[in-house]
């Protein structure tokens, strides 16, 4: 440990702090972190359509902007991103470096490699995916193998990743901790009728109205096109329904566009970027969520913490989260049919109808949780630094 203080320096490094689920878990553990660390936050100076977290992650720890931090792949910084990144953790003189994201992880990894500090990675999703080519995915997996030899803990969000990572040969069994992300599970306003009538008179609906809701980024990870199938499905069955979208992102307009030829477009609300998506939540009547690929979806828990049921595609995590026919459902991807049977039977189903009861998510409270995941970092930073000494 460093002689600066009493408490160890942890820097967290990602690529980009726009409005998504790992740079949300980042400034959730530096700010429940901060009275045992010192805690700072390294990132590359990308927003988006998605909107940026670049204030509230200032605002939350000391943040130092890299220029050659990217998340694409790019000859022109690619290069400059490792000795770029080295020097300043170098001078900033850390205990800990906690990557997240795959690129970051990548970079961040090979940059500490050489340095004092401890060096822990997040796994909030792979960086191979399906969308990806064969000669890309076998580039990252080499990358992410070359790192993990460079780490001391991989941090799996959902055992589903543990899996896939050990299935790729990507480091070894014992390197891996599978911790959840930090999302807290009580609920934004306990009294759920009350939150209910201020998320919809925030958004301008009855409250006698079905809403089907969706929280997101419109990438293609996030399966646009089903998603507009499923929508076009429940609103067509359920003429009395009405669809609330929150978020923004590249793919939008496709999402529009196709429910505009379905001549739905009076019956479905596109919010754009929410200053607390999860506010808007106990409007929602079911969550939707067809997502193509994942390493723990923070909407999925935070929907289910605001007693709100969920429909998701069955990507990696999911299993640990929706308890089928008690808290919503997972289905096949890319099986639009399937989500909008599976979304009805929410809808009329007296036992499944929001709000869920607090019995049905003790399960889910007994493994995850803000609390619980602070905690076990706390306890893996120790852990590490008592090794170092």
């Amino acid at each position: 440990m460093s002689d600066r203080g009493a408490r160890p320096r942890v820097i967290h490094v990602i690529t980009r702090l726009i409005v998504g689920g790992a740079q949300l878990s980042v400034i959730s553990l530096a700010e429940g972190l901060s009275d045992d660390f010192d805690i700072q936050i390294i990132a590359g100076p990308q927003t988006g359509p998605e909107g940026s977290l670049q204030r509230c992650a200032a605002a939350t720890a000391p943040l130092t902007l890299v220029d050659a931090l990217r998340r694409e792949i790019s000859p022109r910084w690619d290069p400059v991103a490792v000795p770029a990144l080295r020097r300043l953790l170098r001078r900033l003189d850390a205990d800990i470096v906690h990557t997240h994201s795959s690129k970051a992880g990548i970079v961040g990894r090979f940059a500490a490699a050489p340095l004092r500090a401890r060096a822990v990675h997040t796994i909030h999703g792979w960086g191979h995916t399906p969308a990806d080519s064969r000669l890309r995915r076998a580039a990252f997996i080499a990358l992410e193998r070359a790192a993990a030899r460079r780490c001391d803990a991989l941090l799996a969000v959902s055992p589903d990743n543990r899996a896939e990572g050990l299935a790729h040969s990507i480091g070894q069994p014992d390197l891996y901790h599978v911790i959840p992300e930090p999302v807290e599970l009580e609920p934004v306003v306990p009294e759920f009728m009350r939150g209910r009538s201020q998320a919809r008179e925030v958004l301008g609906i009855d409250a006698d109205v079905e809403v089907i809701g969706w929280v997101g980024r419109f990438v293609e990870q996030k399966d646009p096109d089903t998603l507009a199938r499923v929508l076009i499905g429940l609103l067509r069955d359920r003429p009395a329904s009405y669809a609330v979208l929150v978020g923004d992102g590249p793919r939008r307009g496709d999402v529009e566009t196709a429910l505009a030829n379905a001549e739905l477009s009076n019956r479905v609300m596109f919010t754009g970027v929410a200053g607390s998506a999860r506010m808007l939540m106990p409007a929602f009547d079911v969550l939707v969520h067809p997502s193509r690929w994942e390493g723990q979806p923070r909407v999925v828990q935070e929907a289910l913490a605001e007693r709100i049921p969920v429909v998701s595609a069955r990507a990696s995590g999911i299993g640990q989260l929706i308890r089928d026919g008690k808290t919503g459902f997972a289905v096949a991807p890319h099986c639009p049919e399937e989500m909008v049977k599976a979304a009805t039977a929410v809808l009329e189903s007296a036992e499944l109808r929001a709000p869920l009861t607090n019995s049905s998510l003790d399960e889910l409270r007994s493994t995850h949780g803000r609390a619980t995941v602070l905690d076990r970092h706390r306890e893996l930073y120790n852990a590490l630094l008592k090794d170092a000494r």
